[in-house]
């Protein structure tokens, strides 16, 4: 009697997604690999024709990658079998949204009539009014992120 291991992999292979498993499981791990530093600027898309398409959210970054292009390929190789990766390809693009984790955090705290004073007559001398907006919500973001209450 096969067991059921054998059996899913005897299907795979019967279906010609050996490989595929393989690229998925090889995309899956990419934070793993390449350290949450590189993890946290790139996002891996796909593996076509022996490349693993990289998305990276900025041009420094991916000048970065390019030069560490030759020890991310062995980091690749060492990971998974070498034949399934000979090449990265970067590319810049927004990367997908990511899981923030929320409960750490403490809630803002509100700010006070004299912390909301000084924060309108410090965006007055700004005289485009969406970039007195924004410069208010930084502004106050700022303040809240200083005074965060502790749960």
């Amino acid at each position: 009697m096969i067991g059921t291991d054998r059996l899913i992999q005897t299907l795979l292979t019967s279906y010609g997604l050996t490989s595929k498993m393989a690229e998925h499981r090889l995309l899956a791990a990419w934070p793993e690999i390449v350290g949450p530093q590189i993890a946290a600027h790139t996002h891996p898309t796909e593996i076509r024709a022996k490349t693993i398409r990289v998305v990276v959210d900025s041009s420094p970054w991916l000048h970065e990658l390019t030069l560490l292009k030759p020890a991310l390929l062995d980091k690749l190789a060492r990971h998974t079998d070498r034949t399934l990766v000979c090449d990265v390809l970067f590319t810049i693009g927004n990367l997908p949204p990511r899981e923030r984790p929320t409960a750490d955090a403490p809630p803002l705290r509100s700010l006070t009539a004299e912390e909301e004073r000084l924060v309108n007559a410090a965006v007055l001398v700004l005289t485009d009014i969406d970039t007195r907006e924004s410069a208010r919500r930084l502004l106050i973001r700022a303040l809240q992120d200083a005074g965060r209450i502790p749960e």
